[in-house]
Formats: structure tokens, sequence, C-alpha cells
């Protein structure tokens, strides 16, 4: 659960099994999502939606360069630029390039798997721009200096009284453990990164190969805020995103977020559909 590097596994596992605070966080946050996720899947006659989705994603598999091409010049119809990066250096490259040749300093990040996975945020931070994510799980471990924990909770090892301890050093704010404090102070922190951004960068959650357009899921509302308050938006996904229509999208609507944390619906859902 923290930056250390993963050649010392057993030796930081012996370490982090010792830490009750970091057991008892854990403990309640997966028994929660376990709770939520089962309920949330029971709500849905779930093989028959995994079917129905397993049968799209096929569909896109047997034919994936074809579909790759209907998304590019679909996106480009839509007044999008389309880049293929053939593997994390290339991506990386493309993405500053675009941002360098734009004078970007300032950057608005929605959590990305991704870009997580292709080490973009030193990369662009070495080259002197400022990457802030606005997911506020990803923030709280930026700030504190560690990699994400878990894919949907990134801070799912921090409880309140960290996290609260941790805005007093890094943000000169006055202490609380209050969650609602503490999320009001980050609202209030970020809301100004996101004023000042000269770039958003997101992932998708899904790309629509028949409209060009991404689909990104978000709890928090910071998606739709990263892409539309700043002048440029970049969206870095993987081909295995893409989707044949926009009436597949519902299926996949209704299956992501119960599978994930066992809601019927994201609270907020982002088409966005080429240029603004």
């Amino acid at each position: 659960m923290s930056g250390k590097s993963g050649l010392h596994f057993r030796e930081n596992a012996a370490q982090a099994v010792q830490d009750k605070s970091l057991r008892d966080a854990m403990r309640n946050s997966t028994d929660t999502f376990t709770t939520k996720r089962t309920l949330g899947m029971a709500s849905l006659p779930i093989e028959e939606w995994r079917d129905r989705a397993s049968g799209i994603r096929m569909k896109v598999l047997d034919s994936l360069p074809d579909y790759i091409e209907r998304f590019s010049a679909s996106a480009k119809a839509a007044g999008a630029s389309v880049h293929m990066a053939a593997d994390a250096q290339a991506a990386r490259e493309i993405v500053y390039g675009i941002l360098r040749d734009r004078s970007v300093k300032n950057i608005v990040k929605v959590k990305s798997m991704v870009t997580e996975e292709i080490h973009l945020n030193p990369y662009l931070e070495e080259r002197g721009m400022s990457v802030v994510e606005t997911d506020l799980g990803e923030y709280i471990v930026q700030i504190a200096g560690e990699p994400p924990s878990h894919i949907l909770a990134p801070a799912i090892h921090k409880n309140r009284r960290q996290i609260g301890r941790l805005f007093t050093e890094k943000l000169g704010v006055d202490y609380s453990d209050d969650p609602v404090v503490l999320t009001g102070i980050a609202r209030r922190v970020l809301r100004q990164e996101f004023l000042k951004a000269d770039a958003g960068i997101s992932g998708a959650n899904f790309a629509v190969a028949d409209s060009g357009s991404i689909c990104i899921f978000t709890n928090e509302g910071n998606g739709r805020m990263a892409t539309t308050l700043p002048p440029l938006h970049i969206a870095v996904f993987t081909i295995e995103k893409i989707i044949p229509s926009l009436t597949d999208l519902p299926t996949f609507i209704r299956l992501l977020p119960r599978s994930a944390t066992g809601q019927p619906l994201s609270s907020y859902l982002s088409l966005i559909p080429g240029t603004r």
C-alpha cells in the first residue's frame, strides 16, 4: 500500500499486515464493496446481460481493424484528432507533443488506469508541466506521493484521520477527520485547478465507433469538469474500449456500475462527441 518496490513484496506485506489502521480500512472498504456489488448484480438477470455484453465485445474483436478505422473516421468527422500509439513510449510522446505545441502548463486529469500504466504523469512533470488528479482518491494518493492501491478506490488504504493529517500537512488547512469537511476542502482546491487548467486528460470507459464519441463514467463530476472547462481535452484509451454503436451502450451502462460499485447507474455519464 505504499510506493515501495514490488521487488520487496514479502517484506512489505509482512509489515502491512501488522498495521491495524490499514487492516481496518481494507476490511471496511472491501466488505462494503462486496455487499453493494452483490446487491447490485442481483437486480438484473445478470447472466443474460453478461452474455449480451460478451457478444458485443466478440463482434468488435472479430473485426477489430475495421472498428478501429470506423471509430477514427467518425471521430475525425466530428472534429477530433486521432493518434495511434504502438506502445507506452509512443503514447507519452504523442500526448506531450500535443501539450507542448499548445504551450500547456497546467493539466487536470480524470482517473485513468492506462495513463497510470504508461507513467504519463511523471513523464509530463519531468518536462515542466503541472498535472493534478481530480478524482478525490487519486488526488489523495498523489499529494501523499503514493501510487493508487485499488482500481476503484485509489486511497482505500487510508482512513479519515490519515487523510486529515495529510491535508493539514500538504494544503495548510486546519485538521479535521470529518469526511464532509475533507471533501469540501478538496472540492475548493480542485475547483481552482479546473479553472486555471490549460488542458484536461481523461481515459474512456467506452469509445463508440459509429459516432466517434467517448463515454466516461464518474461519481464526482470531475470527468465533466476536466473535459469541458479547459480549452483542450485529450482522451487516452486502448482499443478494447471500442463498441460498435450507441445502441450497444445501454447494455454496458447497466453492467459496468453494478459490477464495480454495485450502483444501478454512475452519478455522472459523459458522452463526448468530438470537438465542442
